[in-house]
């Protein structure tokens, strides 16, 4: 596959998914205090990308000459879902604006970018033992998405979109023990040929920097709120003025 192609097919679906984000937490926002968060949260949200994909185009991410080394990838994927993790946990405000479960669970539709892992694996660049669980599982989880999100409030939607979460989290958990396990280092278990390491190089490495840690975090949140978790809205903020309300 021409890099053209990729280009199209991973990076355009990335900025997709940055200004659908955007557009769900503004969406979302009910006082002044949520705005503020909503856009400081979008603007760290463009930044993380712009930095992962400098980083992905200097070849930070390819495979360390040190094979006893963890692998960058796998660092930036931990310190990716740490960060997020800690930010949902100590702002009240961001938390409340992902709780919409509908736009949650379409926001998945990215994981139809898994064709490209098929497609990159006819080719003969990703191994198969890989590209072939981790492709098929996100085109499952991206073709289904918007059906999913649909049922949401009708009978059984609820228990549907467990299913489908959970089913999102072990596709993800697998592509990401695949993709360590077929890739040089201290944690690589099968010597295939190729290997992952296409997976390092850009545009491909924004997937498992960048995309990954965004999806299963959804899928927490999601998840979270459907089991009936505490998530909570802040309270005791000052409402959004409405539009045609200011001067009065």
């Amino acid at each position: 596959m021409s890099q053209t192609a990729l280009f199209v097919f991973v990076v355009l679906p990335t900025v997709a998914v940055v200004a659908a984000m955007i557009y769900v937490m503004w969406s979302a926002r009910t006082s002044a205090r949520t705005a503020q968060v909503a856009i400081v949260a979008s603007v760290a949200l463009v930044a993380w990308g712009v930095v992962t994909t400098v980083l992905t185009l200097r070849g930070v991410y390819l495979p360390p000459q040190d094979l006893n080394r963890p692998p960058t990838v796998g660092i930036e994927l931990a310190i990716s879902l740490a960060a997020l993790t800690f930010f949902l946990v100590a702002s009240p405000s961001l938390r409340s604006l992902l709780s919409n479960q509908r736009h949650l669970l379409r926001l998945n539709v990215w994981r139809l970018v898994g064709a490209v892992f098929l497609a990159l694996m006819f080719a003969g660049q990703p191994p198969a033992l890989w590209a072939l669980p981790a492709g098929v599982g996100d085109l499952i989880v991206g073709s289904t998405a918007v059906w999913v999100a649909s049922r949401f409030d009708q009978p059984g939607g609820k228990g549907l979109a467990v299913a489908f979460n959970i089913f999102g989290l072990c596709d993800l958990v697998v592509a990401i023990g695949l993709g360590v396990t077929t890739s040089s280092g201290p944690a690589q278990l099968f010597h295939t040929t190729p290997t992952a390491e296409i997976m390092t190089r850009f545009p491909m490495a924004l997937v498992p920097t960048y995309l990954v840690p965004l999806a299963f975090v959804l899928h927490i949140v999601s998840l979270w709120q459907i089991l009936g978790r505490a998530w909570g809205r802040p309270a005791l903020e000052a409402p959004v003025p409405e539009r045609g309300a200011r001067g009065r």
